[in-house]
């Protein structure tokens, strides 16, 4: 390989003469100039416009070059306008050669000098190129306009991504230039960026578009939030109209777009004219913007998909069973990873830091597998809370394991499971386990994604878990796609993260409510309790209020008790926030480049190893003479100076804190001056505080200051006397070679920072690190190779991945790694890709009939949502398979591309996960694991007005309701059907006399297909009447207003109803508390009756063991009093079917055909809002376990 040249070829005479030359040819011309503009050959004429005239300055000659006023120059005047303005070019190039000649810079000097301005274009042709590299400073090489041409008019006349070596100036030089052909007033040229580069880009770009260039330069955020009517639709159209009359560039972010093609379909239900306005705009804006890409790679991102939620939240399926249970095993996964750790030390390394749980670095890629299988063996052996397997019989045994552990299950497996659990709750908690184990969430949680890297906590925003851009950047409006990807994350999140001060005050307020405190609170305090004083050890030595003991001493010992974090997600987290939305709006990348007989898209990277990932429509097409750049990174990697590698462990072979790498990075030499975090490695730092240790721990002689990237993605530096300022208006930035530089992982790709050319990096590796990452990383020198130079730091759980050639771990080692990792993460993400395809065909189609007119809007609209929420069955049952679907109507299978995002979505089906594990979403508040996507959110629904209906008044004067029908009341239970209870067939003889009034029943407005969950009333108020045993329960409002009439009425009285939530509260079944109305004496209820009120409100305690097996016979569930059952007529969760409680004479009327535990449990969850109940009686009852007299 060719060594750099190490000496300038030529004295300095020599530039200096060039340089003279340049500038006496530019004086030469401009005194021509002057003279042409100012000579007339009329002496007076000649003294009137010296005075008159404007004065004229080589700017207001080099303007004209502008496309805006270009088009005004006479022809006449063009080349010599071009010649004067060439040799300004020439001039400022002979002066950047004598700069690097004066500053030793031998590769800036060869650079320069290798390249010529106008190689490859004319100025005739391009004359604002010509001024772009006055202004800039910078001669256009070649290459990069090789590349600019074949962006603004393609080779294939098609849509096309293209790679460009990164440090070629594709941001600073490449996107510029395009910008300045493409917007030429006949588009809307529309520029691509990621978020993190937005401002960058901003301005960069109105850096150099500005000034004589004139070119404006516009951003216009849009979300789902944003105010939308019919005049702010005017003036966006009125903003890109003159965007494009006046050649600006519109600025946008992926997200910004697609939102607005959403919105229009989002808004059709409520407000077709100004949908019907939206989605107009949305077709103009497809049909005349001109759309370039930069960062085209991650830009058209397979996991990238934008969501706006539709229709009310509801609760999972499954309730809390999924976080109940996921909890449970997140317990065994850290006894067991102990355990595991401790036999086989170089298979997994635990990071314990006392009462916190465990951080696991998998060593080797068995070790998940290895602890889920000592997990499934407990589970065998002991059993679940509230999932007794280890009782059941050897044959249902086997097959509930066989169900849980494999993807793939046997028929007779699947029969048994169907026999014995069909229709009841222990169905649904197998489920959970299924996809927990058999689908790989649980292994896919713990070994494919990074805390703080990956996932993590945005207190901010909402309280469960959401995707990271990169380390210690979470997105703004990213989810999870999958619920139970969600929860897991969330649960280790907080793991992890520990409580706050004030949510440990809210555990303990909490605690206050709970029937057995004390106990509660051992299980909180259990692991190191002998930390503790022994008045800290019972609940009743505990004062929040003394701020010294509580802070100093309690918060610290129970910040990370699994316990009580477990608490706090079950009690708090999940039942607010463990929700989903019935449908959903879904764009993806798919939807990003232009359709056919449309403005062109173009995009270009500096990687391109996702280019069988991207969308068919915008297919790879590099130059030819670019195909090599892969290899020409690599090979500078392979370099003498590049190949070392650093081993970043203990003497333990443990992980390095931050601390001890810096410190291990500091003890290089030759030294470094860089730190690119691309693996992740500083996690619980922040950049700045890392940036300062780092300069703490050198001497002023090393370095004066580090510069690292603030929260708001701004470059900033730091002093040794810790004063920080912007990068851009210190004066470091004119003296690099005195600092520090630290980049994190979000700031390893896209930024460009001039350093000095003997500048070494220390880049760190990380866990499923794929090659791109690394290239852009190791890019970030720009020199490398001509003076710069890298160095990797390995930590162990990557070390363990590592082939070792020759006994020698250097960069050949590494990036054989990062290839692997390449191939993994492409291949699992394959299904996904194929599933995003297939539904922007399914939507491309649709679209079209929705512009062409020639169907109903909204059932167009309707038919392109998609379904959000998904059962448990839906998601794992094996008889429920996505491969046993039907093929979508509008997908048409006969096309090419169609069948080939089949053959790939087809070849998914079985392979544990599928698309669903790479699912995140971007919600402007979705069915598969690591999808993220950007959720926006529904706006907040609007509250009904309350109103007392005169059928109500009728019946609170009468007794009775009036002849003429009931409109303003109906059946209790008949209400629940709009919730969630709806899915189950509610018996019509359930609850018979017990009625709800309207304006109980609703709260708020309802749109179409949606579910109430949130809105339900609780039952506080019950009027009954002296004619019958009918009940009717009122609103809050509704007793308010007719009080006066119920206490003069003499036939209704109305009770003050609660339910008994809790073990010492007393009973209200008696109906007898706080009566108003009739006066009489105290009325004895049926308990049918009163039960089906008590069922209804949400009771969830007996009074005694009577009540207790009372219940359990209303529900048809078999008690001590029946025991005399045929052998196969009750079910493993104790239901008795009809015929067999006719035949045996049950003792109790129970209005259920099937078993009610699914139905009750739903019911349940909606009124206590999704915190736990299994400790309760009817909880218990649920978790099949029976309760005694002792319970009572």
């Amino acid at each position: 390989m060719p060594c750099p040249p190490k000496a300038l070829p030529v004295e300095r005479s020599v530039i200096a003469e060039y340089y003279a030359f340049q500038q006496s040819r530019r004086e030469m011309l401009w005194a021509m100039i002057k003279e042409s503009l100012k000579s007339t050959g009329n002496f007076w004429e000649d003294v009137s416009e010296s005075i008159l005239s404007p004065h004229i300055t080589s700017f207001s000659i080099l303007s004209l070059l502008s496309a805006n006023r270009w088009k005004s120059v006479p022809g006449s005047w063009k080349t010599t306008i071009l010649t004067f303005a060439s040799s300004i070019a020439s001039l400022r190039r002979a002066e950047r050669l004598l700069n690097c000649y004066d500053r030793d810079d031998i590769d800036g000097f060869f650079k320069e000098s290798e390249n010529v301005s106008q190689e490859g274009w004319n100025a005739h042709d391009y004359p604002d190129w010509l001024l772009f590299e006055i202004e800039s400073n910078l001669t256009i090489r070649e290459s990069q306009t090789q590349v600019a041409l074949n962006i603004i008019r393609p080779e294939s006349s098609a849509n096309a991504v293209m790679q460009l070596n990164m440090g070629e100036g594709k941001t600073s030089v490449i996107t510029p230039m395009t910008a300045l052909t493409l917007a030429d007033t006949s588009c809307l040229l529309r520029l691509f960026v990621l978020k993190p580069l937005l401002k960058q880009s901003v301005n960069l770009l109105a850096q150099r578009l500005g000034g004589m260039l004139d070119r404006h330069i516009y951003h216009i955020p849009f979300a789902r939030d944003t105010p939308l009517d019919e005049p702010m639709i005017d003036q966006l159209r009125q903003i890109y109209l003159e965007c494009q009359r006046t050649r600006g560039v519109l600025v946008v972010l992926p997200e910004q777009v697609l939102s607005f093609r959403l919105v229009g379909l989002d808004l059709m239900e409520g407000n077709p004219r100004l949908a019907h306005q939206a989605i107009n705009l949305e077709r103009w804006l497809q049909t005349n913007s001109r759309n370039v890409i930069d960062e085209s790679d991650e830009v058209l991102d397979p996991k990238f998909q934008l969501v706006y939620t539709v229709g009310s939240q509801q609760t999972v399926d499954g309730q809390s069973d999924r976080w109940e249970i996921t909890q449970a095993l997140l317990a065994l996964v850290a006894s067991e990873a102990e355990k595991l750790s401790l036999q086989h030390p170089d298979c997994l390394n635990v990071e314990r830091n006392g009462t916190r749980y465990p951080i696991f670095h998998f060593l080797q890629p068995e070790a998940p597998d290895k602890i889920i299988a000592n997990v499934l063996d407990i589970i065998s052996e002991e059993g679940l809370p509230g999932l007794p397997i280890q009782q059941w019989a050897r044959r249902v045994r086997k097959s509930a394991l066989d169900f849980i552990r494999f993807i793939d299950t046997t028929r007779g497996c699947r029969n048994v499971i169907q026999e014995n659990f069909q229709g009841g709750v222990l169905l649904r908690k197998l489920l959970v386990l299924r996809g927990l184990f058999a689908h790989n969430i649980l292994k896919f949680s713990l070994a494919s994604k990074r805390w703080l890297v990956d996932y993590g906590l945005h207190s901010s925003r909402c309280l469960m878990a959401v995707p990271f851009r990169a380390k210690g950047i979470p997105s703004e409006n990213a989810e999870f796609g999958h619920p139970d990807v969600a929860i897991t994350l969330t649960c280790l999140s907080y793991y992890y993260q520990g409580l706050t001060t004030e949510q440990v005050r809210h555990c303990f307020a909490l605690l206050g409510k709970e029937n057995d405190p004390s106990v509660l609170y051992q299980s909180w305090i259990s692991k190191d309790m002998s930390c503790l004083p022994p008045a800290l050890r019972v609940i009743s030595g505990v004062n929040l209020e003394d701020a010294q003991i509580f802070c100093g001493v309690l918060y610290p010992h129970v910040q990370y008790q699994k316990g009580i974090i477990d608490y706090y997600l079950s009690h708090v987290v999940f039942p607010k926030e463990a929700k989903e939305f019935p449908r959903k709006l879904c764009a993806s990348a798919w939807d990003i480049p232009s359709r056919e007989n449309q403005p062109l898209t173009t995009g270009f990277s500096g990687t391109n190893d996702n280019r069988l990932l991207l969308p068919s429509s915008i297919p790879q097409r590099d130059l030819p003479h670019l195909q090599l750049t892969n290899a020409m990174v690599l090979r500078c990697l392979l370099q003498k100076e590049n190949r070392a590698c650093v081993l970043a462990q203990d003497e333990n072979g443990c992980q390095l804190s931050t601390t001890h790498l810096i410190d291990l990075i500091r003890s290089q030499d030759p030294p470094v001056n860089v730190i690119i975090d691309v693996g992740a490695q500083i996690l619980e730092s922040s950049n700045q505080w890392v940036a300062n240790h780092w300069l703490s721990r050198s001497t002023a002689d090393d370095a004066e200051a580090a510069i690292f990237f603030d929260e708001d993605d701004e470059a900033a530096v730091i002093d040794r006397e810790g004063h920080v300022e912007r990068l851009l208006c210190s004066s470091f930035r004119q003296r690099m070679h005195r600092c520090l530089v630290f980049l994190d992982q979000q700031h390893a790709r896209g930024v460009d920072l001039k350093l000095p050319s003997t500048y070494r990096a220390a880049v760190t590796t990380g866990p499923r690190l794929t090659k791109d990452r690394l290239v852009q990383a190791c890019s970030r020198m720009r020199g490398l190779g001509v003076g710069q130079s890298v160095l990797f730091f390995i930590p162990p759980e990557v070390r363990h991945g590592m082939r070792v050639n020759f006994g020698l771990l250097d960069s050949f080692s590494v990036i054989q790694w990062t290839l692997t990792q390449t191939c993994d993460t492409l291949g699992s993400l394959g299904p996904l890709w194929a599933s995003q395809g297939l539904q922007h065909y399914k939507r491309d189609r649709l679209w079209n009939m929705l512009t062409e007119g020639s169907t109903s809007a909204q059932d167009v609209v309707a038919r392109i949502e998609e379904a959000e929420a998904q059962t448990l069955s839906e998601l794992y049952d094996p008889s429920q398979m996505p491969g046993t679907s039907t093929l979508d109507e509008y997908i048409d299978p006969s096309d090419p591309k169609v069948r080939e995002l089949l053959v790939e979505s087809f070849a998914s089906v079985g392979i544990a996960g599928g698309p669903s594990l790479h699912e995140e979403q971007e919600r402007q508040i979705t069915h598969e694991v690591e999808r993220e996507t950007q959720i926006y959110r529904p706006p907040k629904q609007k509250p009904l007005s309350h109103h007392v209906h005169e059928d109500i008044r009728y019946f609170v004067k009468y007794g009775q309701f009036p002849d003429n029908g009931i409109c303003a009341a109906s059946l209790a239970f008949d209400g629940l059907r709009k919730t969630s209870v709806g899915q189950f067939d509610i018996p019509p003889s359930l609850g018979a006399r017990l009625y709800a009034s309207e304006d109980f029943v609703k709260t708020v407005k309802r749109a179409k297909a949606t579910v109430d969950d949130q809105f339900l009333k609780p039952v506080h108020w019950v009027l009954s009447n002296s004619h019958n045993d009918d009940l009717l329960i009122l609103s809050q409002h509704e007793a308010n207003e007719l009080l006066p009439d119920i206490r003069v009425s003499p036939t209704t009285k109305l009770h003050v109803y609660s339910p008994k939530t809790t073990k010492t509260m007393c009973s209200f079944d008696n109906l007898a508390f706080l009566t108003a109305g009739e006066a009489r004496t105290v009325r004895s209820w049926s308990r049918e009756i009163i039960q089906g009120l008590s069922l209804f409100s949400g009771s969830l305690y007996f009074e005694d063991f009577s009540a207790y097996e009372y219940f359990r016979n209303f529900l048809g569930l078999v008690t001590g009093v029946c025991r005399d059952i045929p052998e196969g007529r009750v079910s493993n969760e104790g239901f008795v079917d009809e015929e067999t409680r006719r035949l045996i004479g049950w003792p109790t009327l129970s209005p259920f055909e099937r078993n009610p535990l699914p139905f009750l449990r739903t019911l349940l969850n909606l009124r206590s809002k999704g915190h736990g109940i299994s400790q309760t009686h009817v909880g218990m009852v649920l978790d099949v376990r029976a309760l005694t007299a002792d319970h009572f």
